[in-house]
């Protein structure tokens, strides 16, 4: 009976150890993906503001694993002529918001904090680089006839811009995904709620752009909760003459 006794008391000892261990390692991880978003945008703000980094926090930031050092604020892409760089991230869960560069310049994002809910879009004149329109569609509470009229002003020679954050998808209709499509979307037909989306496309592009990523969400593999990854495209966009 001592003997049971003694068992009883370790196994229910262990249980309990490894209850509080289970825990706390949850807690651990939520803690270090709370830290790790921070750090990759304070790094991303840091660049904004100052450009290239000290060698010390360069070092540091690169160890997120996100950050690499850049000229501006299009990494580690030098274009060549007639060609346009630009980056596109998507948002990071509800917490950190998308960022859309062009031609070395940040237009949404970043420290201008004027991105916002849904999609973020931002249209460009492709033959001589300014920018056209920006603006942000929220496609949870949104009206779906703004985005679509936003859309109807796009121009032959036009280059368009996309990044999502938190819900890029509940209100996007047929015929909206259909202008995608036309602009040279692959993926827009696939994109669903709390999925991560980005895509540079252009008016009657002739064939798929190759400047798209998605993420979908997926409980079992979203890296924050709810959503999954940010996605990123760093390029070179061709120089649109009419």
């Amino acid at each position: 009976m001592r003997l049971q006794g003694l068992f009883y008391v370790l196994t229910t000892t262990v249980i309990i150890v490894l209850w509080r261990f289970s825990i706390n390692w949850s807690n651990l991880q939520e803690a270090a993906k709370r830290s790790f978003s921070l750090k990759v945008g304070l790094c991303d703000i840091a660049n904004d503001i100052h450009g290239p980094l000290t060698e010390d926090l360069e070092t540091d930031c690169a160890n997120t694993g996100l950050f690499k050092s850049h000229s501006a604020c299009c990494p580690h892409k030098d274009c060549p002529v007639d060609y346009f760089p630009f980056q596109l991230r998507s948002g990071a869960a509800n917490v950190m918001p998308p960022k859309i560069c062009f031609n070395n310049t940040t237009i949404m994002g970043g420290i201008r904090n004027n991105a916002g809910q849904g999609l973020n879009i931002v249209l460009i004149n492709g033959e001589t680089g300014e920018v056209l329109r920006s603006n942000y569609f929220n496609m949870e509470t949104g009206e779906a006839e703004e985005l679509l009229g936003y859309l109807k002003t796009i121009k032959p020679g036009n280059i368009i811009l996309v990044a999502s954050y938190v819900d890029p998808a509940t209100k996007l209709t047929d015929e909206i995904r259909d202008i995608f499509s036309v602009l040279g979307s692959t993926m827009v037909r696939s994109v669903r709620p709390r999925d991560s989306w980005v895509f540079a496309g252009a008016y009657r592009i002739k064939e798929a752009s190759p400047f798209e990523k998605l993420i979908q969400n997926d409980m079992k593999t979203n890296a924050y909760g709810d959503w999954p990854e940010m996605v990123e495209i760093i390029g070179c966009f061709p120089r649109m003459y009419n």
